[in-house]
């Protein structure tokens, strides 16, 4: 077989990128591939226009290494380029949201035993104005975190330095007040908000289960409000959560829907897979059955 391994050099701990060579190595010594094709990206929106290039039938499948960031580049160009072949994901950033929902591997001999049973799963894709996204859109509390703490600290310490910039912000981040209207297919309604999130997959930021009911092969996105409140009810949120019954807190709203509109009266950055967004009203559409890639 043929691929193409396009990798983010300077994504997370880099100890996956460490393991590349002797991946790619044992993968031609077990002739499990004959053509090996590798792109490195340098800046910003390289793994899109890369991916944006390729034809079904230029190879017959490609890997994804780095963070959710370089996964919803990727995707973005495979959407646009309509592609089908399967895509194998290797986890390297921070946290990983995407690939984690799957519980797909890190080590080279589960990497290569997934590529060999050659199982795939079609799962959709978030649309959100004229860009796509694998996992999530938010804003609100902790939302602009990612962008604030610098690459050394991720390389260092992983998910634990955006968690430890969370605390640190935590009395400015408990007064945050978005007023947002929705608007699906099924409702229209207005919601004074701490937080909102759009997902593909049940997993946000590190943390699980935050959307228990999201499906990645429904057809819908799945939104989840936090609603503003005090202090305390928010604490009483987080406990919810570790029992996993916040979706049933009078703190918490939930919706499914296909598509989605939301306004926002107050001028914030959110988060798109890890990367910023700016513009306000956000339409957010399912693309089902999108994407092709290669499950344990």
């Amino acid at each position: 077989m043929r691929c193409l391994f396009i990798i983010n050099p300077s994504s997370g701990t880099k100890q996956v990128q460490r393991n590349l060579d002797r991946l790619i190595g044992k993968m031609v010594l077990k002739q499990i591939v004959s053509t090996v094709d590798v792109f490195y990206t340098q800046k910003k929106d390289d793994a899109y226009y890369r991916t944006l290039t390729v034809r079904d039938s230029d190879y017959d499948f490609i890997v994804s290494v780095g963070g959710d960031g370089t996964v919803n580049e990727i995707i973005s160009g495979y959407v646009e380029a309509n592609l089908s072949l399967p895509i194998v994901i290797i986890p390297g950033g921070t946290v990983n949201d995407f690939a984690n929902h799957f519980h797909l591997p890190t080590h080279n001999h589960e990497i290569i035993k997934m590529i060999q049973n050659h199982k795939t799963m079609k799962v959709d894709v978030g649309k959100v104005n004229d860009r796509y996204f694998a996992n999530v859109i938010a804003g609100g509390m902790f939302s602009d975190i990612s962008f604030q703490v610098p690459k050394n600290e991720k390389e260092k310490f992983g998910p634990l330095a955006y968690y430890a910039t969370g605390i640190r912000q935590l009395p400015e981040q408990l007064h945050t007040s978005l007023h947002l209207k929705i608007i699906t297919e099924n409702e229209t309604f207005l919601e004074e908000a701490k937080l909102f999130m759009v997902t593909n997959t049940s997993q946000v930021g590190g943390f699980k289960d935050i959307v228990p009911d999201a499906s990645v092969s429904d057809g819908q996105m799945d939104l989840l409000i936090i609603r503003d409140c005090s202090t305390t009810d928010f604490i009483s949120v987080l406990k919810d959560y570790a029992l996993q019954d916040h979706q049933n807190s009078p703190f918490v709203r939930y919706i499914q829907a296909k598509n989605m509109t939301i306004e926002c009266q107050e001028d914030i950055i959110y988060d798109v897979d890890g990367e910023e967004g700016h513009e306000f009203p956000i339409h957010v559409s399912a693309i089902p059955n999108a994407l092709n890639i290669f499950v344990p």
